[in-house]
């Protein structure tokens, strides 16, 4: 406890905030929001996300502020909220397009794992030979609304693109006439 604490009686708050800001209920509605984003065992598209944590932009803003001029934790402090979490959710929020990507990134692993029998025979009854490479199968996971596949001639685009609406089709319940290919040739 500090000097002016120890002779006014304050004490650490550990009880609920006492804070009723739109700043602050705006944050905690973002935190909320970004953690059970983050807890899904899904690939995170940017149209889940992006509109969404722009809606708290100003609260964002305003806690950087109080963060970058060092009073976000006397802040927290006098109100009752806890420092730590307020920086760890902070973190996440200006820096969400890499916490997503990371997220993403741990998915399509653990996914390539989980669908390996799949993906080795996606393609198996169109001919036998065909096994799509990691970058292949990366596209095929991956799920955002619009995928372009660039690559050189004969680098496997076409596979890449059968296997992919292959799998929307068989996996992620997307009915054919939703889909759109569009090819150079």
């Amino acid at each position: 406890m500090g000097i002016l604490s120890s002779i006014f009686g304050k004490k650490e708050s550990k009880s609920k905030p006492n804070l009723n800001t739109e700043e602050y209920l705006s944050f905690l509605d973002a935190e909320k929001f970004i953690n059970n984003l983050l807890k899904e065992d899904a690939y995170i598209s940017k149209k889940q996300y992006l509109d969404k944590v722009g809606t708290y932009k100003k609260a964002i803003d305003y806690y950087d502020v109080l963060e970058s001029s060092r009073m976000l934790e006397s802040y927290c402090l006098n109100h009752g909220v806890s420092y730590k979490n307020m920086i760890k959710t902070l973190g996440i929020l200006k820096n969400i397009e890499s916490c997503v990507e990371e997220h993403n990134d741990k998915y399509i692993e653990d996914k390539k794992v989980k669908e390996k029998s799949y993906l080795d025979n996606i393609l198996k009854k169109v001919d036998p030979v065909i096994l799509l490479d990691d970058d292949q199968r990366n596209v095929v996971l991956s799920d955002e609304d619009y995928t372009l596949v660039v690559a050189g001639a004969g680098a496997g685009k076409t596979t890449t693109v059968a296997a992919k609406v292959k799998y929307l089709v068989e996996k992620n319940n997307i009915k054919p006439n939703e889909i759109l290919v569009v090819s150079f040739t």
